[in-house]
């Protein structure tokens, strides 16, 4: 077959030599370079090719299928003969991967060659090539074999044991039953035989009295229950990466956006992912999805959930995880210090504890390092051998350990870089540039976020590939020209063309751009393939509020009040200090911080002023406190002020004798109008500690029954407010107003209230959204929240509001994907408020200007939004509910599963399931042999586990436990809810037999899309092996258009007569092979180019780690400090070595492996 597309290439481009040229002089960039794939243009521009003699098959054929456009308007071609074009291709990828293990077959080689005659007559009729493809064809028909015999109508016995052993035969040792093997030589020695036996790795020797033969069915004849049994089994015990297995597993209310990082996890290259959704969607539930996702792929005994010291008091992570029948356990200091003993005497992390929740309170020195101050040293996690694995690490609020130089950070380094799999959780707000980002990333993936400069590099292409989205997503007028530039930006950047340019989904993205004409479902795949590209996709999941919906309306309204006229003469005092401060000392960064600080804590709240000055002048200002206030630095140095500390004190002290308060009457008249409603909870922020402690002490005085929580309260203490907070107000012990910081409520939920008050609002628009999601969140049974901000006229916080934040609309709806839009507002906000050169009238103005530019782009980033749905006439919600509805087995469905489970009961002796599953709820009361084999079965699958149904089961106390499919009705903790990750259905799949090697079916389905008929089927399993194995069941029929929906329709089979005469299975067979082989040449191109990409992606980051060592080792001022540098870059070395070589293995090893299952016939009957 290579001489013949040899033949078909000398053809095809004799045919472009002619016809290309007259595109003009730039003939060969336009009409070649440009069309072919970007490897082979690598390949062209290394080699400095300049012909079409010079191009391979593969790429002769692409530049004729890429400018078949331009040739069909020239009337050069036909449209429809571009079928055989594509069929062309097919036909070079299958003969050029040699599929092993089978030669190509007569019909095949025919029907190939059919295809090539047909596209060179079509392109030159008459030709020399034309004429000699069309003889081969002819020789090959001629040399057609007759059909395959019928097949008989009855089915083989099985086989008996034979008395005598040969080649081949399959024995067990009788002495170690489990050891099975094969025969492959057989000697006499005296009376007995001498059998050579292969097992997997090994040979051995066995006289035949010490082994006998494995009887196994030759054949057998399946109905449709025990199909559906079988192959359900096949699904839940070979787990595909196109399917979901966490579904139904949690007793949730169901949301398709919460699969979003489940898939994003399973399909990564490593599974490490950093979730950043907004405050309020269901992080938490998130988690529970990836954790029943991971138990059905992999072995996840070991799971440690690390979150800030309130969600381990306040019982909300171990809560949430119980609606997913997990059960974990809290760590504190004591039995966190008997686990580092246990591991470090018996190997291995205590199994009570293999499943727990870490507080960060825990996180120190002498929790990494140990203690060695003690009369009896105690180990750290550094120091135990092995060290400390977990399968699953999750981080929640991973914002707490974003500093590199905190022991918090250090601890959880070193249980993420041993871990198996990796949570990153955070919903505070993470612009695409900023810090933050930075430092989480390279937390979860330090391999690959070396230092900044790597960052950035990743992160360039990534402003073109938005482009590419925006385009794809508006479809305006050229949008395809758009995208397409955009493309090549993207593509053109240092990434881009080291490693974007290898990534097959680029050439996926481009092929279709190229199109003429863009069909709508193409369209939403090429926004999806933009999206993919994305440096950052497969590491960070992000969704927005607005991407799902709204929970509740946001009513606003901003209570603007007046100093009285001693307080605006203090205030202009501070500002007119402030100013002559600055003018002064000059700028520094110090220095402007705290004048920033002063005049925020002022507008917050001028009579709290007085103890803040004194807290600033005694550096009693803590890093947690300053963060609370969105200082970003971690201490305010108050010596900057120099010889203004006089003023300073004076004006605090005129603020402390001060008695009105306008600001105060009014958040108290609405704390008088709140009382009086049925819901009278209120949540009331201040970014300043000084302020809420001075709106403590009024309303004390007022006899309100209020509490207060921010980052120095206890955590014990701010559980139990919290707690009287959520209690009735008929409840004599509950609280109805809670004062908070940002910190205060961070990580809890309050969808209880439904009113809040912004006594002083931030200067980020994302801070003031996280403050209104701890209200405005899934559960919020409220219809409105209530969202009161107060302000003093002529502050500039007042201008801020007016001018920016309420332009935004931050108050009446979600953010969308505004970030990296907000995040330069707030710097420029910033900038523009602190700057103290400038009058009341210039920043006003700036801040004007500032209006127009910057949040002009975020309304525009929201209409494109809100013309989504319009765009694509499906919303974002539909496309995740289709996502997940795609990514659902049927074989995994409810009925499948009950067919499974009720025929592994039968067999385990339980009499009554067939009857079981009659109601939504089941009451399974098994004797105590069958509870022992359920038992058995269960640990079997799942040895480590402590399930609540492993449990019931080794209790043995109570008779009977209640079963059911559907979350809804498995509210109470004694209903196992049952799905693909629980054991008895992995058990249940464990214990089912396979397929014999002839298996026949002979069913019956319903269609009004399939004509009625009788059709002969094959049902296959195939493995795909490469960089990621999956698994896939396909069925074949003689229309290979009907081969998909025949395997739809098999999942509501019944069983039909078996037929008189089963039909020829040859055609069957090699349709099936055709599918077969087309796929496996796709594979194998496809793990090769993804391959490829992360190669150039590993080589580029271990160039930057290199030169960063080297660096560090040219620069070390201590010979110890070079040594481990040196050190270091020995490893790293090794580890790229090891890496790569796995890679290049994963091209290697890229196969499909094929077995049959079985066949037989389906009879179609059309619905009436």
């Amino acid at each position: 077959m290579r001489e013949h597309l040899t033949t078909l290439a000398a053809l095809l481009r004799r045919f472009l030599e002619k016809e290309l040229p007259t595109l003009g002089p730039g003939w060969w960039d336009k009409g070649v370079l440009n069309k072919l794939t970007y490897q082979q243009r690598a390949m062209v521009d290394e080699n400095g090719w300049s012909s079409l003699d010079e191009l391979d098959v593969a790429a002769v054929l692409r530049v004729a299928d890429q400018n078949w456009d331009l040739f069909r308007r020239r009337n050069i071609v036909k449209w429809d003969d571009r079928n055989w074009l594509k069929e062309a291709s097919s036909v070079r990828n299958r003969w050029a991967h040699d599929a092993p293990g089978r030669e190509q077959g007569a019909d095949r080689t025919y029907r190939d060659l059919d295809t090539l005659a047909l596209l060179a007559n079509a392109l030159d009729p008459g030709s020399s090539e034309a004429k000699q493809l069309a003889s081969a064809r002819s020789a090959a028909l001629a040399g057609l074999s007759q059909p395959s015999p019928v097949r008989s109508d009855v089915a083989p016995a099985l086989e008996s044991p034979s008395s005598s052993f040969t080649p081949g035969a399959m024995i067990r040792v009788k002495a170690r039953p489990e050891l099975t093997g094969v025969v492959t030589q057989v000697n006499k020695s005296g009376s007995q035989l001498r059998l050579t036996v292969f097992h997997g790795q090994t040979m051995q020797t066995y006289y035949e009295s010490q082994v006998e033969l494995v009887e196994s069915k030759s054949s057998e004849h399946l109905g449709a229950e025990e199909l559906s049994a079988r192959l359900t089994a096949a699904h839940v015990l070979h787990p595909s990466v196109s399917r979901l297995y966490s579904l139904n597993t949690g007793r949730i209310e169901y949301e398709p956006y919460q699969y979003r990082p489940v898939m994003k996890l399973i399909n990564a290259d490593r599974p490490r992912l950093l979730v950043a959704d907004d405050v309020g969607v269901g992080k938490t539930i998130e988690a529970g999805l990836i954790i029943k996702e991971l138990q059905a792929r992999q072995r996840l005994d070991s799971i440690l959930v690390i979150c800030p010291k309130p969600l381990v008091v306040e019982n909300k992570w171990r809560s949430e995880l119980k609606r997913f029948d997990e059960d974990f356990a809290h760590l504190d200091s004591t039995t966190l210090r008997h686990c580092i003993d246990e591991t470090r005497a018996e190997g291995h992390w205590p199994s009570r504890y293999r499943k727990a929740i870490l507080p960060y309170s825990l996180l120190d020195e002498k929790l990494l390092l140990g203690d060695s101050t003690l009369r009896r040293p105690r180990p750290g996690l550094v120091s135990l051998l092995p060290p400390v694995k977990f399968d699953l690490v999750i981080v929640d609020e991973a914002h707490h350990v974003r500093n590199s130089d905190t022991w918090s950070h250090r601890v959880v380094k070193h249980l993420l870089d041993s871990a198996e799999a990796a949570v990153l959780i955070s919903a505070t707000p993470i612009q695409t540039g900023s810090e933050d980002l930075r430092a989480l990333l390279r937390l979860l993936r330090p391999d690959t976020f070396v230092d900044n400069q790597t960052f950035d590099l990743m992160r360039e292409p990534n402003a073109h590939l938005a482009d590419v989205e925006s385009a794809v997503r508006i479809a305006g007028e050229a949008w395809q020209t758009t995208a397409l530039q955009a493309l090549t930006r993207a593509l053109e950047t240092p990434w881009g063309s080291r490693v974007l340019r290898t990534n097959p989904r680029t050439q996926e993205i481009r092929d279709i751009l190229d199109q003429e004409r863009v069909q709508d479902h193409e369209r939403v795949k090429a926004l999806r393939l933009a999206q993919s590209l994305n440096t950052f996709s497969g590491l960070i999941n992000r969704t927005r509020r607005r991407d799902i919906g709204s929970f509740t309306t946001r009513k606003s309204e901003t209570f603007e009040v007046d100093f009285t006229p001693a307080q605006a003469e203090i205030h202009e005092d501070l500002l007119d200090l402030a100013g002559r401060i600055s003018t002064s000392k000059g700028h520094g960064q110090s220095l402007d911080f705290v004048l920033s600080t002063l005049k925020r804590q002022a507008a917050s709240c001028l009579n709290g002023l007085a103890p803040f000055v004194e807290d600033l002048l005694q550096r009693k200002l803590t890093a947690e406190e300053l963060s609370e206030a969105d200082v970003e630095v971690d201490e305010l140095d108050s010596s900057a002020l120099g010889s203004f500390v006089a003023e300073i004190k004076d004006i605090a002290d005129r603020a402390a004798a001060l008695t009105d308060d306008p600001k105060l009457e009014r958040l108290l008249s609405y704390v008088d109008e709140k009382k009086l409603l049925t819901n009278n909870k209120l949540l009331v922020f201040s970014t300043f500690r000084h302020t809420l402690g001075y709106l403590l002490g009024h309303l004390m005085g007022r006899g309100a029954r209020v509490g207060l929580v921010h980052g120095g309260v206890p955590d014990e203490e701010r559980r139990v407010l919290r707690a009287r907070f959520a209690k009735d107000k008929s409840d004599p012990d509950a609280i109805d107003l809670l004062l908070s910081s940002e910190v205060g409520t961070e990580g809890l939920d309050y969808q209880f209230c439904d009113a809040l008050v912004n006594y002083d609002l931030p200067w980020n628009p994302m801070r003031i959204e996280q403050r209104i999601g701890r209200i405005d969140r899934r559960g919020q049974q409220s219809e409105s929240i209530a969202i009161k901000n107060l302000i003093v006229s002529g502050t500039v916080d007042a201008i801020i509001i007016e001018r920016c934040l309420k332009r935004i609309g931050v108050f009446q709806r979600a953010l969308g994907g505004s970030e990296a839009i907000l995040g330069e507002l707030t710097r420029e906000i910033r900038k523009i408020a602190d700057d103290l050169r400038l009058t009341d009238s210039e920043r006003e103005a700036r801040l004007q200007q500032l209006a127009d530019n910057k949040i002009g782009r975020v309304q525009e980033q929201e209409e494109l939004e809100e013309r989504e749905s319009a765009l694509f006439g499906l919303p974002l919600k539909k496309l995740d509910a289709e996502g997940v509805e795609q990514a659902a087995s049927p074989w995994l469905a409810p009925d499948q599963l009950t067919r499974l489970v009720q025929r592994y009961l039968l067999e385990c002796g339980y009499d009554r399931a067939d009857t079981l599953f009659e109601r939504p709820v089941a009451l399974l009361r098994p004797n105590k042999d069958v509870r022992s084999t359920l038992h058995e079965d269960a640990q079997a699958v799942a040895p480590a586990s402590s399930s609540q149904w492993q449990r019931w089961l080794g209790r043995g106390v109570d008779q009977s436990r209640k079963l059911t499919f559907d979350p809804n009705l498995a509210d109470d903790d004694d209903v196992e809810l049952l799905s693909p990750v629980h054991e008895l259905v992995r058990a249940a799949a464990a214990q089912q037999e396979g397929f014999a090697a002839d298996t026949t079916v002979a069913l019956r389905v319903s269609s009004t899309q399939v004509p009625s008929g009788l059709y002969p089927i094959s049902i296959h399993s195939w493995t795909y092996l490469g960089a990621r194995d999956d698994f896939e069941v396909v069925v074949s029929t003689t229309n290979p258009t009907l081969s998909e929906e025949m395997g739809r329709l098999l999942v509501d089979a019944t069983d039909s007569a078996e037929p008189t005469e089963w039909p020829n299975a040859s055609e069957v067979d090699e349709r099936h092979y055709m599918a077969w082989a087309d796929s496996r040449a796709a594979h194998i191109d496809r793990t090769r180019g993804h391959v490829e990409s992360q190669l150039a992606s590993l080589s580029t980051t271990h160039h930057a780690r290199v030169q960063l060592l080297e660096d560090q080792i040219g620069n070390a001022s201590h010979e110890n400090i070079r040594r481990m540098r040196e050190s270091e870059l020995r490893s790293l070395e090794d580890d790229f070595e090891t890496r790569s070589k796995k890679l290049e293995m994963s091209i290697q090893r890229s196969d499909v492996t094929a077995a049959l299952l079985c066949s037989g016939i389906v009879e179609v009957i059309g619905e009436s």
